[in-house]
């Protein structure tokens, strides 16, 4: 049998140390929690100016214990919260840690958005009105303080990071609910259909890359100076590296991260296969050795006949570079894509390429290849785009681009996946139409007098 938890309000009182005499003090509650072996376990709480207001937190306690929704004070903040307990704890949980990319989106998101706002509330004291002021104030922006509004994605991010932080609370018993459930969350606005390539220029671009990037070639470079305009011609070895990246980018749709975690141990030109296991992320201004973004990340790619030759000749060149550098060589893990830096002092040889790098070289790459500006995500748009338009399965294209399940593969390529829908509508109409006259003419044989 449970003991009931009981409490009783009293006055306190005080005896001047000068005269003796006693006075009557604040109010103050008492609660017995029971023994604790041979000790009483009590707590007391005081400060307050009457008896009713004593005896109403009281009654709100015992509700709380007897409910098991009972949270012990603190004077924690809530950036504290989220800065020394939740942000950790999400990177060194021992089921799903986060990745180091997400953990440094989160981080960010606290920096800019959340703590300058409510950062220096009591987490105890957060309630949905706070919540709702942080949503309208980051939607509407501050022009005198030179803040703009922030987008429907980015705000959609911090609801994201406050809700789960403060769920967390909730299950630490820092919280007795979560402030933001009651809040109104920011919607998840539809975004537009993502930059991306035709399959013609798709080829137009691995096409430029079979010339460009295969010889030496000279490339115009002008700039102005004091209202002047002058110009040379850069001289640019070939590079059989990149084409081999951009072939690979193109061809399988894989992630900017996981292109540039590939490793020569998880490739197969024999068989024409490839594991994605690794991924080289940015985080934090800092390159970082990561696991795919999903679980579903862990998967088996199959290469084009086109793809596994050009990484052949990759393979030969980047074996004869190893053998020539030696020692000097960096990348001591068998990195598909690696590369020279020669603007060092001293020059580095064998440094796999980072993430940031890819992003630069393919804006310039299209820029000389004269292809309509896409992002690098964007060629990974392109496969996607392409696979479901020539009637992938849904299914099929998610479990190749490692998405968690089709709900983000359906939300991401809407519009493709509408375009597909709306072509296989059309086709079955006509299928059936095809049909009604021989159906016509069935009925009219069967059906029909003599």
């Amino acid at each position: 049998m449970t003991t009931r938890i009981t409490g009783h309000v009293r006055r306190r009182r005080y005896r001047d140390k000068a005269t003796g005499e006693w006075h009557e003090g604040a109010w103050e509650y008492r609660i017995e929690l029971g023994k604790a072996g041979a000790a009483r376990r009590r707590v007391e709480r005081g400060g307050f100016r009457t008896r009713k207001l004593a005896e109403a937190a009281l009654r709100e306690e015992l509700r709380a214990r007897e409910a098991g929704t009972y949270v012990a004070r603190s004077s924690l903040t809530v950036e504290s919260y989220f800065a020394e307990r939740w942000l950790p704890w999400l990177s060194e949980r021992t089921k799903n840690p986060v990745r180091a990319t997400t953990a440094d989106l989160y981080a960010r998101a606290l920096r800019l958005y959340i703590a300058p706002h409510i950062g220096k509330t009591p987490l105890q004291e957060l309630g949905p009105a706070d919540v709702d002021a942080l949503y309208v104030s980051l939607a509407k922006g501050d022009p005198e303080a030179g803040r703009k509004p922030l987008g429907a994605h980015a705000l959609h991010n911090v609801a994201t990071v406050l809700h789960g932080g403060l769920e967390q609370a909730v299950r630490w018993e820092l919280l007795s609910r979560n402030p933001a459930t009651k809040a109104a969350a920011p919607e998840r606005k539809q975004s537009p259909e993502a930059a991306h390539w035709s399959p013609e220029q798709v080829g137009a671009f691995l096409d430029w890359a079979d010339v460009a990037l295969t010889a030496e070639r000279h490339i115009p470079v002008t700039f102005a100076r004091k209202g002047k305009t002058y110009g040379y011609q850069r001289t640019v070895s070939a590079d059989p590296m990149q084409r081999a990246l951009w072939y690979v980018v193109a061809n399988t749709g894989m992630r900017r991260g996981e292109v540039c975690g590939l490793r020569w141990s998880h490739v197969d030109l024999h068989s024409g296969l490839l594991r994605i296991e690794h991924a080289r992320v940015q985080a934090g201004g800092r390159v970082v050795d990561s696991g795919p973004k999903t679980a579903r990340g862990l998967r088996t790619v199959a290469l084009d006949a086109s793809t596994v030759d050009v990484l052949r000749e990759w393979q030969s060149t980047q074996r004869r570079e190893r053998l020539r550098f030696g020692t000097s060589w960096e990348d001591t893990e068998g990195h598909v894509f690696t590369q020279n830096v020669l603007f060092t002092e001293p020059t580095r040889y064998g440094v796999p390429v980072a993430p940031r790098w890819v992003t630069e070289a393919f804006t310039r790459a299209v820029q000389e290849a004269g292809l309509p500006p896409i992002t690098v995500h964007g060629l990974r748009h392109s496969w996607a785009t392409a696979a479901l338009e020539a009637g992938e399965h849904l299914r099929a294209v998610a479990d190749h681009l490692g998405h968690s399940d089709t709900s983000v593969t359906d939300r991401t390529y809407t519009h493709s996946v509408r375009r597909v829908q709306d072509t296989t509508a059309l086709r079955v109409a006509a299928l059936i139409a095809s049909k009604r006259g021989a159906a016509r003419n069935v009925g009219g044989q069967t059906g029909g007098k003599e």
